[in-house]
């Protein structure tokens, strides 16, 4: 877990320097933007519709219109993610353990299931 956990932060800091944003920046649009922009384009596809990425769109721009810095409401953001890592403590997780999990093993089954569906559905 150790390994996938360096491997995700070190791509994330990468994308950070490459694109002058903050680290947390970098981690909110990934986990917050990118992975369920990608979801939605992929449940959209499977029933036929643009519903979702219409409504996901809709309010991605009003919140972003609605920050008056995004540096800080990342910041913010980005903390409220570690606490709730971190609260996995009660079922032995510790924060590196639960991060691999939610942020990287959950994604990527619910990314391999929606793309299969996707599949199948053409």
């Amino acid at each position: 877990m150790d390994k996938a956990f360096d491997v995700v932060y070190k791509l994330l800091k990468w994308a950070s320097k490459v694109t002058g944003l903050t680290y947390h920046e970098i981690n909110i649009i990934v986990y917050f933007i990118i992975i369920p922009v990608i979801f939605i384009i992929l449940i959209d596809r499977i029933f036929k519709t643009h519903k979702l990425k219409i409504g996901f769109g809709i309010i991605l721009l009003i919140t972003l219109l609605s920050i008056s810095d995004f540096k800080l409401f990342s910041t913010i953001i980005f903390n409220k993610s570690v606490a709730f890592l971190k609260w996995f403590s009660i079922i032995g997780l510790n924060y590196i353990q639960a991060s691999v999990i939610i942020c990287v093993i959950i994604p990527v089954i619910i990314l391999g299931i929606l793309f299969y569906k996707s599949k199948k559905r053409k």
